[in-house]
């Protein structure tokens, strides 16, 4: 069972070795996965490994041949890069024909494409005659089914059986859920307890909430407040500064979610209820949705609002910030017909007295809002409302609420023809593209890219899957009548309470332009059940405002975090490992600009993907901001 003193070590990826490339094909691409070889003895995440080379993903066409991955720059420079031998004249290793595939000794044709080899397991890379390099076909994380029935039959004396509530003869434990078990239902789904929670889908949803002004004619006289109109004003510190922490997919009511609150709060305490607050605390915190496992009240007490279940020694608070704490749903809370989120999570935040934080002095009455300074906009929007129809079987389209389009239109103020120039930041649970093949959400980015003028340039984060990726800027085509196009920059930070484990190499890396992922990894190696589980880091982001001196400066600054392993291999919410900095900026026309991006941490995935007919990269050659 899951404790505070159960051992965490770094692992490698699943059938991961140092002699071999990890590789996937498919109709559109060929990936291969290049590892350094130091990542074998030392984590590159301290500041004496700087020095560290990323692993990296790089793509080719599906009908490359050998002799183009041979030929392509890129591929050979990351090849020798990542050796673990020492080589000798890595300049120009084409001309001198020193690199070759051999398929059981027999040297290949360099016209045969990779794709069609069969026995890719007996393929070699022989470079330089002393480096031998072999391939392995990328795969998820299979278990043992002996392993799976007895770590069920675990599960069945401490899992709820009724309503959410656990068996009076369960273990003890220190939080509400373990995350190996949330983990295990993710990847099996056939929980005994899954069952008693299908009665709370019988029946309407609850309402779907308006602000006042969508319920009255609108009238330019009358001053209305921002909690009537959704449309809140940053506040922050008196040189215009304002910090957000923001989470997504984080109420799993863990250990891993109470660590990532209280990183997100500079080391805050939250096992008490939070009084007053401090100087060192962000302004607002942000959830952008899914509490587990269905919402229910009960789920939301315990995993969010830190009361105390029968069965564990304290529930896990949501922080909250100096000036107040907001939130949009997924699909986990309309799963129990979003009662738990509107009538227990919604009245627990919204805006704060810095000297008084045990409750809102308005609390959030929606599902959607707007937080905005002279610069930016942070559009909140709900697509877990129209997420639900089964569990397991949920609605990908998802179209935004009518109430929620009609406000979008006539409180915030979203045309074609729209005249404000601040940036746009638009926050949803789900994802609007995906690298690992989840089923696009085609209707709201359509709905949303049908209020915007052509071509303007926004920045979205989501969450949804449990992982945390950045993707290049790009448009994407709408699945709209009008064919309108979406620009924008997208960023997915769902690895904030839910665990996530190692999955098969991203199958859409190359469509969706897939730029940078943490597939950083450890497992619980003395757990008696799953003990060579690869699981991810659970983390957050920051986002600071800031003041420019002209328009063109950086107005925002992001960072995205992660906990870390201790040298007791325990995780810490102290000195979290930044991933990733970002600087961002809006030009005249109300685009979205990306200043510079840092991938700090050496152990990120990068994403190359190259093209064979034009021998050049097609991505992380972006002149849209400064990589460093």
């Amino acid at each position: 069972m899951q404790s505070e003193c159960m051992i965490r070590s770094r692992c490698l990826r699943p059938q991961q070795t140092f002699d071999s490339i990890e590789y996937r094909v498919d109709d559109s691409k060929i990936s291969f996965l290049l590892l350094p070889s130091s990542l074998h003895s030392t984590r590159c995440s301290s500041p004496e490994h700087s020095s560290c080379l990323n692993p990296v993903l790089i793509t080719f066409p599906a009908n490359a041949t050998l002799k183009q991955i041979l030929t392509e720059n890129v591929f050979m420079a990351l090849i020798f890069e990542h050796s673990s031998l020492p080589i000798e004249n890595k300049d120009d290793i084409q001309q001198q024909n020193k690199a070759h595939f051999e398929l059981r000794g027999k040297i290949l044709d360099g016209n045969v494409q990779f794709a069609s080899i069969v026995l890719k397991q007996d393929l070699t890379l022989v470079i330089d005659n002393n480096i031998q390099l072999k391939f392995h076909e990328s795969k998820d994380v299979e278990l043992n089914s002996a392993i799976i029935d007895r770590f069920r039959e675990s599960l069945f004396h401490r899992l709820p059986i009724e309503d959410g509530y656990r068996p009076k003869t369960s273990p003890h434990l220190v939080y509400p859920n373990e995350s190996l078990d949330l983990l295990f239902d993710t990847l099996h789904g056939q929980l005994n307890y899954l069952t008693q929670y299908l009665q709370s889908h019988i029946g309407e949803r609850h309402e779907f909430t308006t602000y006042d002004i969508q319920k009255q004619a609108l009238n330019e006289e009358k001053q209305w407040n921002e909690w009537e109109t959704g449309i809140y004003r940053m506040h922050g510190d008196n040189d215009g500064t304002v910090n957000i922490a923001l989470a997504s997919d984080w109420g799993a009511g863990t250990l891993e979610a109470a660590l990532v609150a209280s990183a997100m709060m500079n080391g805050l305490d939250l096992t008490m209820q939070q009084q007053r607050a401090t100087p060192d605390l962000p302004h607002y915190t942000i959830h952008l949705g899914d509490i587990y496992y269905v919402g229910l009240p009960t789920e939301v007490q315990h995993c969010c609002l830190g009361i105390k279940p029968d069965w564990a020694d304290r529930g896990v608070r949501w922080p909250i910030g100096q000036n107040g704490s907001l939130t949009i749903p997924g699909n986990h809370e309309l799963y129990s017909r979003g009662f738990g989120y509107w009538d227990y999570f919604l009245p627990a935040v919204g805006l704060f007295n810095s000297e008084d934080l045990t409750q809102p002095i308005q609390s959030q009455k929606t599902s959607y809002w707007v937080l905005e300074n002279d610069q930016w906009r942070i559009i909140g929007l709900d697509t877990g409302y129209d997420s639900f129809s089964l569990l397991g079987i949920d609605n990908f389209a998802i179209k935004l609420p009518p109430e929620l389009m009609d406000w979008l239109k006539t409180v915030v103020g979203l045309s074609p023809q729209m005249t404000d120039k601040r940036g746009l930041i638009f926050f949803s649970h789900h994802q609007i593209i995906s690298a690992w093949n989840e089923k696009p959400n085609t209707d709201f980015p359509a709905q949303i890219a049908s209020l915007l003028p052509e071509g303007r340039t926004v920045l979205w984060l989501w969450g949804h899957e449990h992982r945390l990726s950045f993707y290049e800027k790009q448009t994407i085509t709408t699945l709209s009548e009008l064919g309108k196009t979406l620009t924008f920059y997208g960023r997915c930070v769902g690895n904030s309470g839910f665990p996530t484990i190692a999955k098969e190499l991203p199958v859409e890396a190359r469509e969706t332009k897939l730029l940078f992922y943490d597939d950083r990894l450890y497992h619980f190696h003395d757990n008696e059940f799953l003990p060579d589980l690869p699981v991810g880091f659970n983390g957050y982001a920051t986002m600071k405002f800031v003041r420019p001196n002209k328009s063109s400066d950086t107005s925002l600054r992001m960072s995205y975090k992660t906990l870390c392993l201790n040298e007791d291999g325990q995780l810490t919410h102290e000195n979290p490992t930044v991933i990733v900095n970002e600087e961002w900026s809006v030009d005249s026309n109300g685009n979205v600009v990306l200043i510079r991006l840092e991938p700090v941490n050496k152990e990120l995935t990068k994403a190359v993907h190259t093209d064979t007919n034009q021998n050049e990269l097609t991505l992380n050659q972006s002149s849209c901001c400064t990589m460093l």
